[in-house]
């Protein structure tokens, strides 16, 4: 025998149930279309200002570290950089950050993906950059180990020069190694006292900028990684240093927001002085998005601190000519 349902008698309590229901359900029906009429009459300016615009809805950009921020999605990788006392090997192509870019990388998902890297997906902002700054430090070191090779220890040194090129970027809107005053990475790193007076030492650096969701680490990281130069500066087998910095802002007046990349890498001693970096044909051209307007090419300056191979003016080329005959003399004393 089944349970009988009581409200569905033909009983008074039963019959008065379903009476009860019935005018609950017509109320709530009616006064929903009530409150749905004025909303109508409100939205067709009913009694209101007719000339006020209507509000436009806000892109969001989705991150899978958790933030959603309003901030529009771009990226780009800047020019790779590698020089030793022999001489200088960089590039001159800006290339496009890939759009799926923010997700995990190699490294996390490799034979070195045993170190966890908290906030590697976090968009930045000026209260967690010392935090997105080791989660790079820590995404790199996992593309290393991933590729058999040894951890970047982190250096003060380098971590100085690394800042200051970052905020000069930004307040100076120029996405390059070269500074506007002429000042190329060796240039920068020197007074900091990295560098030795002699010997098989080597320098380098990546630069990036990014928006909304490709500014996280692993949009970064991802981004250097497929672009050959800055690869290769990640997995080269002589570094043994890394400094580095994250400043909010933009490289390029053309523009906003965003956060922009300096990784300067090291070692002053053991350093393979005949690598060059890879030219950057592998990378999709940033085109109309670069910063700089430098043709997409690899160029070395054997012999060389300067960056030839790039628009360098006169007075530049003179500047470092007596920058250069002043180190050697400095190393020679």
């Amino acid at each position: 025998m089944f349970k009988r349902d009581k409200t569905m008698t033909d009983t008074n309590s039963g019959m008065e149930g379903s009476e009860h229901r019935f005018l609950k359900t017509t109320r709530t029906v009616v006064a929903g279309a009530l409150l749905a009429g004025v909303v109508a009459v409100a939205g067709c300016g009913g009694g209101g200002d007719k000339s006020a615009a209507p509000v436009p809805p806000v892109t969001q950009s989705a991150n899978p570290g958790g933030v959603v921020g309003a901030e529009g999605t771009k990226g780009l990788v800047g020019p790779a950089d590698r020089s030793s006392s022999k001489g200088s090997s960089f590039t001159t192509k800006t290339a496009k950050i890939p759009p799926n870019s923010n997700h995990k990388t190699n490294g996390q998902k490799g034979v070195g993906a045993n170190e966890a890297c908290p906030d590697a997906g976090t968009t930045p902002t000026s209260s967690n950059l010392p935090a997105i700054n080791a989660a790079i430090l820590c995404l790199v070191n996992s593309e290393r180990a991933n590729a058999g090779l040894p951890k970047l220890e982190s250096n003060s040194k380098l971590q100085q020069a690394a800042e200051g090129m970052a905020a000069q970027m930004v307040s100076q809107h120029f996405f390059s190694h070269e500074t506007p005053d002429g000042k190329n990475v060796v240039d920068r790193v020197e007074p900091t006292g990295y560098i030795p007076d002699s010997g098989d030492w080597v320098v380098g650096e990546n630069l990036a900028w990014g928006s909304g969701a490709l500014s996280t680490p692993q949009a970064i990281v991802n981004g250097w990684m497929n672009s050959p130069g800055h690869k290769a500066n990640i997995l080269a087998t002589d570094y043994k240093d890394v400094g580095l910095a994250a400043a909010l802002g933009s490289p390029s007046p053309d523009q906003s927001g965003g956060t922009t990349y300096v990784n300067d890498f090291g070692a002053t001693s053991g350093a393979d002085t005949s690598a060059t970096l890879p030219p950057e044909s592998g990378a999709e051209s940033g085109g109309g998005d670069s910063a700089t307007g430098d043709s997409a090419s690899t160029a070395s300056a054997n012999g060389d601190q300067s960056t030839a191979g790039t628009k360098t003016s006169p007075a530049k080329k003179k500047k470092k000519a007596k920058h250069k005959k002043k180190r050697r003399h400095k190393r020679r004393h």
